[in-house]
């Protein structure tokens, strides 16, 4: 197996990382939910969210991913260009990819749901067990 499949594999439809976005001074990072559904990547959070500002300002983005096997660790790191979804029908289908949905918001339409598409334009994965990482073209 490649190494982009090799790393795209340890992905599930939904996982946590932690998400790094810019707010014009300082990065700042946090825990988020990363949906994945073997072709596109996108989080979600509220419109009013501090980073649902800094994506709109400063779309860019890098997410870490932990990876453990066996008792090592290892990373699998994704960063691009981050775009708000605004299309209705993208936002249902995201929206319905999510498990935890209703538990924040009302419906696909809420203006309180904001979506974002990840374009991922690099990966960098660190195998568990391994010293040294491999950027991956994407």
């Amino acid at each position: 197996m490649d190494r982009k499949k090799e790393a795209l594999a340890l992905l599930n439809l939904l996982q946590i990382v932690h998400l790094a976005t810019w707010d014009g001074k300082r990065p700042r990072v946090r825990p988020m939910s990363l949906v994945y559904d073997g072709k596109k990547f996108w989080m979600c959070t509220g419109s009013k969210d501090a980073k649902a500002r800094q994506l709109a300002r400063y779309p860019v983005f890098e997410f870490s991913l932990m990876l453990e096997k066996k008792g090592s660790r290892g990373t699998l790191r994704g960063s691009g260009r981050a775009r708000m979804v605004t299309d209705t029908e993208e936002r249902r289908i995201v929206a319905g990819k999510i498990p935890f949905f209703a538990d924040y918001w009302l419906s696909p339409d809420d203006p309180s749901f904001c979506p974002f598409e990840l374009l991922v334009d690099s990966l960098e994965h660190t195998r568990p067990g391994e010293i040294d990482s491999r950027s991956i073209a994407v």
